[in-house]
C-alpha cells in the first residue's frame, strides 16, 4: 500500500492538472481514478463516521475546494456544517414521564408498562390539553382531513396508528396494503407542521384488536431522528380510560352519539370516512422526554460557485455523501467479516468524486447563471443523517433551491447502461434528459419516480426538483470487496459528463423547473399482477444469475417476508427467473393473497423464502 505522503503527493498532481478542451479523456480518468483509489484506501478507514479516515476524506475535500476557489458555504466564512450522529446506546433519562390530568385527578403513567418515550420525537417537554386527532391523517387523493377543522397548535394531538379502512381490500389509501400516510414518519412530519406541543400515539384495533397484544415499540423504534418535540406510545387502555371522561361526539343518522373507546371510533371512521377530531374537554399531559447517548460530530462539507446573473438567488444543489460504514457491523451484508474494512469505493468514493470533478468544471468555467452549492453529506449510511440536517438547517434557502442532483454509486457502469431517476419531478426534466442522451454514448433507463434511499430524498420531500444516475448494486454492495479494483472509472467519468449536461440544461432555463410530486403508486393506475415489492438491478453484470435486486420497498411483501437488497431470484416455485420479464409473467399467472416459494441466492448461499403477494396496485 502507498504511503500516505506519496498518495498526497499524487493528489495534488491530479487536482493540479488544468480542465480545459486540451486534456485527453485518458488524462481525466487518471485524474479521477487517483481520488477514488485514495478515498477507497484501506488507509482511510472505510470513511465510517466514528473513525480518523473520515477526516482524512474531509482533508482532501476540503483542500480541493480551496484549490479551486469555492466560497465557503457557512455563514461563518467556513466549508464545515456541524451535525451529531448517534454512537452509542440509547438510554432514556430518569426524568422522563407523562401525567394525564383529568376529571380533576392526575395519573402517572408506568413507563415501559404503559407508555414508552420515542426518539423520533427527541428531547422536550410540555404541558398542554389533548385533542383527539383521529388517525393524524391528510390526505387531498382520498378527501380525508383529520386536521381539516382543528387547531391543534400548542396542543398534545392523540392519534391513531396507521388508517382507516385498512382491513378492506378496496376500502381507502389502498386498502389492505399500506400507504405513505401510515407511515410514523408522515404522520409526525404532518404534527410538527400543524405545530403541536406533543404527540401521544396509540395502536390501533384493526391490527390489535387484543388487549393482551397491545404493545408498545421501543425508544427507537420509529427511527432515531428526532422531530423536536415529545412523542410518546401509550397503551390502548390508558386511552380507552379518557374517552370514558372525554368521548367523542359525532353525529349519525340516529341523531348526536358518544364514543368512549378506540374501537368504536375506528369503526365509526371506517363506516363513514368522516374525521371525528375534537378537543378532549377538561384533559392535560405533562410529557417530559430525555434521551441520552453517546454521539460524534459529523460534517457536511459545503462550497459554491456563485451565478453570474443572480436569478432572484437561486441556486442548485450538487450532493454526494463521503462517508462508509468504516469496519462493517453496522449496514454490512458480510457480518461475518466485521472488522475487515469496508472500503466503499463504488459507495460511495465514486460519487465523492463527482462532486469535486463537478466542481471543478464549474469553478473553471463556463460559469453558471444560477449559484451552484456543492455538499459532501456525512452520515448517509446511519439514515441520510447530513442531508436531512441540511434541508432541516439550509445554508441557502430552500425556497430558492431549485433542483437537486445527486451522485451515489456511479462505479459499476455496464454496457453503457445507466439509471437515470427522479425524471417525473419536474415538468422540464425530460426533455432535458432528452436534449443530454441525444449527444452522450450512454443508454438511459429513464425513472420518474424518486423513491430511492440516498441524499436527493429530503430535499424532494422539501418539494425541489431532484435526479441522479446510478450504474446498479452488486454482490459487493456494503461488504469488504468493494473496492478499487472494481471500479469502472471510464464509467464514472461518462456519468459525471451526463450529470454535467443535466446541470447546465437547468442552468439556463430562463425560469426554475416546474416542481411535480410524486406518488409512490396511484390507485388509479393499478397494474395487473400481484404486488411483491421489489426493483431489480438492470446494471448488474451479465453473468450473474437470477434477478438481482436492487431495492426492496418498505412494508412490502417482500419485506415481510424477508428478502433483502442483493439478494438474487433464481426461481418462483417450479418458474427459474432469468430476467425481471420472468418474474413478471409469473406474477401475471398468480393472484393476490397466494403464497410463492421463492429460491434466493444470498452471497454463498441458496434459501428458501415464503413471500404472500400483495393485491395488485
Amino acid at each position: 500500500m502507498l504511503s500516505r505522503n506519496l498518495w498526497t503527493c499524487l493528489l495534488i498532481f491530479a487536482f493540479s492538472l488544468p480542465l480545459h478542451a486540451g486534456e485527453s479523456r485518458t488524462e481525466t480518468v487518471k485524474r479521477i481514478g487517483e481520488v477514488v483509489k485514495y478515498l477507497s484506501s484501506d488507509e482511510l478507514e472505510g470513511r465510517g463516521v466514528e473513525t480518523e479516515g473520515i477526516e482524512k476524506a474531509a482533508t482532501l475535500i476540503l483542500d480541493e475546494y480551496r484549490e479551486l476557489g469555492l466560497k465557503p458555504g457557512m455563514p461563518d466564512g467556513t466549508f464545515r456544517q456541524a451535525f451529531d450522529i448517534v454512537t452509542g446506546p440509547v438510554r432514556v433519562s430518569d426524568s422522563t414521564k407523562l401525567v394525564i390530568m383529568a376529571g380533576g385527578s392526575s395519573r402517572e403513567l408506568s413507563m415501559k408498562k404503559e407508555f414508552q418515550p420515542l426518539q423520533r420525537g427527541g428531547n422536550g417537554e410540555c404541558s398542554a390539553e389533548l385533542v383527539f386527532v383521529g388517525y393524524g391523517i391528510s390526505s387531498d387523493e382520498d378527501s380525508y382531513d383529520d386536521y381539516a377543522d382543528i387547531d391543534v397548535e400548542g396542543k398534545v394531538v392523540v392519534m391513531i396508528r396507521r388508517e382507516p379502512q385498512q382491513g378492506k381490500v378496496d376500502g381507502a389509501f389502498r386498502g389492505t396494503e399500506t400507504s405513505r400516510h401510515s407511515y410514523i414518519a408522515t404522520k409526525v412530519e404532518l404534527a410538527v407542521k400543524k405545530k403541536a406541543a406533543a404527540i401521544i400515539l396509540v395502536n390501533d384495533p384493526h391490527s390489535v384488536p387484543d388487549a393482551s397484544k397491545d404493545d408498545l415499540t421501543s425508544p427507537g423504534g420509529f427511527d432515531t431522528t428526532s422531530a423536536g418535540i415529545p412523542f410518546a406510545h401509550v397503551k390502548q387502555s390508558v386511552i380507552n380510560d379518557l374517552l370514558k371522561t372525554s368521548p367523542v361526539s359525532v353525529d349519525t343518522a340516529d341523531g348526536a352519539k358518544k364514543l368512549d373507546n378506540l374501537a368504536a371510533i375506528a369503526a365509526h371512521i371506517d363506516a363513514t370516512m368522516t374525521p371525528v377530531s375534537q378537543a378532549m374537554e377538561g384533559v392535560k399531559a405533562d410529557i417530559v422526554t430525555e434521551f441520552k447517548s453517546e454521539a460524534i460530530t459529523a460534517y457536511n462539507l459545503i462550497g459554491v460557485v456563485e451565478g453570474e446573473s443572480g436569478l432572484d438567488g437561486e441556486v442548485i444543489v450538487i450532493g454526494g455523501h463521503y462517508d462508509h460504514i468504516g469496519f462493517g457491523g453496522y449496514g454490512s451484508r458480510a457480518r461475518e467479516r466485521k472488522g475487515e474494512v469496508h472500503n466503499g469505493a463504488d459507495d460511495n468514493a465514486t460519487g465523492t468524486a463527482a462532486v469535486l470533478e463537478m466542481a471543478r468544471r464549474v469553478a473553471l468555467g463556463p460559469k453558471p447563471k444560477r449559484t451552484i452549492v456543492f455538499i459532501c453529506f456525512s452520515g448517509e449510511e446511519r439514515g441520510l443523517l447530513g442531508s436531512k440536517h441540511y434541508v432541516k438547517e439550509p445554508v441557502y434557502s430552500l425556497d430558492k433551491t431549485v433542483a437537486m442532483l445527486n451522485f451515489d454509486m456511479i462505479g459499476t457502469l455496464r454496457n453503457n447502461n445507466v439509471e437515470v431517476n427522479g425524471i417525473g419531478t419536474a415538468e422540464e426534466f425530460a426533455k432535458i434528459v432528452d436534449a443530454v442522451d441525444e449527444e452522450s454514448p450512454l443508454t438511459t433507463k429513464r425513472i420518474d419516480s424518486p423513491f430511492a434511499g440516498s441524499d436527493h430524498l429530503p430535499f424532494y420531500q422539501n418539494g425541489i426538483p431532484v435526479m441522479f444516475c446510478f450504474t446498479g448494486i452488486t454482490p459487493r454492495y456494503h461488504t469488504p470487496d468493494d473496492d478499487f479494483e472494481t471500479i469502472n472509472v471510464e464509467g464514472v467519468v461518462s456519468v459525471i459528463d451526463f450529470t454535467e449536461g443535466m446541470m447546465r440544461h437547468i442552468d439556463d432555463l430562463p425560469k426554475r423547473p416546474t416542481f411535480k410530486g410524486r406518488a409512490r403508486t396511484n390507485r388509479r393506475q393499478r397494474n395487473r399482477v400481484p404486488y411483491l415489492g421489489v426493483v431489480p438491478n438492470m446494471g448488474i453484470d451479465q453473468e450473474e444469475e437470477g434477478i438481482p435486486l436492487q431495492e426492496i420497498r418498505r412494508e412490502s411483501p417482500a419485506f415481510a417476508a424477508g428478502l433483502k437488497t442483493g439478494d438474487h431470484l433464481l426461481a418462483a416455485g417450479d418458474t427459474s427467473l432469468n430476467d425481471f420479464g420472468d418474474l413478471i409473467t409469473f406474477l401475471r399467472g398468480a393472484k393476490g393473497g397466494q403464497k410463492v416459494t421463492f429460491m434466493v441466492k444470498r452471497g454463498e448461499e441458496t434459501i428458501e423464502i415464503k413471500a404472500t403477494l400483495g393485491q395488485p396496485r
